[in-house]
């Protein structure tokens, strides 16, 4: 009888599970019809379309789940850095993705007692106020926010987006996607901070917290985490040919491998678009070779200065 009521209390206090309501099971089924009909890793807008517009009406049936929006946001980026080439579009499309994540943020503020409690929230102090079964869908909110901002902020520049205070909220968003839940997309706002550590300009009292030599370590953490993903090999092979030239070796071995990799049926265009990017990144580290080999040998020995001169323009 007292394991009966043990066996009872125990189920009355579990945290509840959540099964995902009809209208996004319905989107998602859309969602992995995405990479068909593509063409050399271009995504074809009538399967992105109806996505979008599936996730589009599970939102507005469903404005307090949290995983209608994120999964409208990587719907959204996905679009855009996919199936179009056209700027003014991808642009367009970006700053949908900005203001549902502003719809997003706002349910995610009603649960920890407003905007402004959930600005001034350290990261792991979000993750204390919010309940175990809302950490992955507030971490996918995060990092598909900073990854659509991020895409945004390299259409509008990088250094406009420091000056603007992208950049911090970009910081804030990995943080906070990191504290949160670091396995959202197999390390994917790892990948991020990463990249902006690389990436952005440093400019005092501005973006005074970018460090290039974070970029290595937080690529090796990702690598070591999650090695079954094919962005983090890449990852860390951009990192180390920017910021540890004496790990060059290493580094074309992990761009190569990923240039050959054999892409994921579910993740299809998005491994396309990784081996696309390798191979390229290959043909351009052998002509950066190749115009040191054809140098004079004295000026082969000539250290940093020839690389500098064998920068590609």
């Amino acid at each position: 009888m007292k394991r009966m009521a043990a066996l009872c209390l125990a189920w009355l206090f579990a945290p509840p599970v959540w099964a995902s309501p009809p209208e996004i099971l319905r989107a998602d089924a859309l969602w992995e019809l995405r990479a068909e009909g593509q063409r050399e890793g271009r995504a074809q807008p009538e399967r992105t379309g109806p996505a979008i517009a599936a996730y589009e009406a599970a939102l507005a049936a469903h404005p307090e789940i949290l995983e209608a929006h994120w999964k409208l946001l990587r719907a959204l980026w996905y679009s855009a850095y996919f199936a179009t080439d056209q700027v003014a579009v991808q642009r367009e499309i970006y700053e949908r993705a900005l203001a549902v994540s502003e719809r997003g943020f706002a349910v995610l503020a009603a649960w920890v007692g407003g905007a402004k409690a959930l600005a001034d929230a350290p990261p792991e102090e979000l993750r204390a106020r919010l309940s175990a079964a809302d950490h992955r869908d507030a971490a996918a909110l995060y990092f598909w926010y900073g990854i659509n901002l991020g895409a945004w902020s390299r259409i509008a520049g990088l250094l406009q987006a420091v000056r603007t205070g992208v950049a911090n909220r970009l910081q804030d968003a990995t943080l906070r996607s990191i504290a949160l839940d670091p396995d959202v997309e197999q390390g994917g706002a790892i990948r991020l901070l990463s990249r902006l550590h690389s990436e952005l300009p440093r400019v005092p009292l501005i973006s005074g917290w970018v460090d290039p030599a974070r970029a290595v370590p937080l690529a090796e953490r990702a690598e070591a985490d999650y090695p079954q993903h094919p962005g983090n090999a890449y990852l860390l092979g951009l990192a180390l040919l920017a910021h540890a030239p004496e790990r060059r070796a290493e580094a074309l071995a992990l761009i190569e491998a990923t240039a050959s990799l054999v892409p994921r049926p579910d993740q299809l265009v998005e491994d396309l678009g990784i081996q696309k990017d390798a191979r390229e990144l290959l043909e351009v580290e052998q002509g950066r070779l190749d115009r040191v080999d054809a140098l004079p040998r004295r000026a082969r020995s000539a250290g940093p200065q020839v690389d500098r001169t064998c920068e590609p323009s």
